[in-house]
């Protein structure tokens, strides 16, 4: 990789964990070292070893992005309810933080929330519109971002018009907020402005190739075709490594690329056929040197573990 985030040269030694967790789409590493992803079961889920995961809460709806708190809480953003939640892991009690709408917007398509150093939450919405697959077929640019005080007690949108903006990162100082656009596949950043955000640039290229002609009310159909969407990719999850490259999985290619600070973009996993690395949609890293890296799927019942090339950037509740 060329640019200042140094060479990777990928991950190795991929093997299930957590078997019986149910879409596993995002997973987090507690500041003790233990690995909890979403669970649509329940609401979170500890993968304790390959077969074995102990699960916690109830969330109902579908849990996608998940964070951890400074109190040790659990952060959901419920994509199947359209609500907020938190969840005391200790108890298993599920709290609404906001649900409904905010400022008029629906928050039925809640994706991913993201927990800052001074405890306020990022979390974006990927659409307005009730039909998911019309959104994503149609290209519509009708997402947003949102950001809750620490005090939880007031929320406002950030950013609008966002094109299916989905999982979100925070680099080392927090100068930026970078935002994976699922159909657009690409990574755009906005500087963080005290409590708001500034306008949006792009961060490396874009990460799939779809053509113009492939989009409309009837796209939906090129999805039965698996070249057409490998090509398409759909960018999803994202994390950051040590040295400040940003990783980012593209979740109908099964692939995962890194892209490097001055953006350039290199590929460090890639399993056409999804014979194990199958709609990936998270990357974490762990273990006591930060070389563990752990993969979510929305399409299967594990999360991949293995060993990273570069240590991952520790999340604000592991620092």
């Amino acid at each position: 990789m060329s640019g200042t985030g140094g060479t990777i040269s990928g991950v190795t030694g991929l093997q299930p964990v957590g078997r019986g967790v149910e879409r596993p789409e995002h997973v987090v590493i507690a500041g003790d070292g233990r690995v909890f992803a979403s669970d649509k079961t329940s609401a979170v889920a500890e993968l304790i070893d390959e077969n074995t995961i102990r699960r916690v809460g109830q969330a109902g709806g579908e849990p996608n992005g998940i964070a951890l708190d400074r109190d040790g809480h659990f952060l959901i953003a419920n994509f199947g309810s359209g609500v907020l939640q938190d969840l005391d892991p200790v108890t298993g009690a599920i709290t609404g933080i906001l649900g409904g709408h905010l400022d008029g917007r629906p928050l039925q398509w809640l994706n991913f929330v993201l927990v800052d150093s001074v405890g306020a939450l990022w979390c974006s919405v990927s659409t307005m519109a009730d039909d998911l697959l019309d959104t994503i077929a149609r290209g519509t640019e009708d997402g947003f971002i949102f950001r809750v005080a620490p005090d939880r007690q007031s929320a406002q949108v950030v950013a609008d018009a966002v094109n299916f903006p989905n999982c979100m990162a925070l680099d080392r100082n927090e100068d930026y907020l970078y935002v994976v656009r699922t159909v657009a596949a690409d990574v755009v950043r906005y500087p963080i402005e005290g409590e708001t955000l500034g306008p949006p640039e792009r961060f490396g290229p874009p990460l799939g190739d779809r053509r113009p002609d492939e989009f409309g009310p009837d796209a939906g159909r090129l999805f039965s075709d698996p070249e057409t969407s490998r090509r398409w990719g759909m960018a999803d999850g994202c994390a950051f490594d040590a040295n400040g490259n940003l990783w980012v999985t593209l979740v109908l290619a099964n692939r995962i690329v890194a892209i490097s600070p001055d953006g350039q973009a290199q590929t460090v996993l890639e399993d056409p056929d999804g014979e194990l690395l199958s709609a990936p949609t998270s990357i974490a890293w762990g273990g006591q040197d930060m070389r563990d890296i752990y993969i979510g799927s929305i399409a299967t019942p594990y999360v991949l573990k293995g060993r990273s090339s570069v240590r991952g950037l520790p999340l604000i509740h592991q620092r």
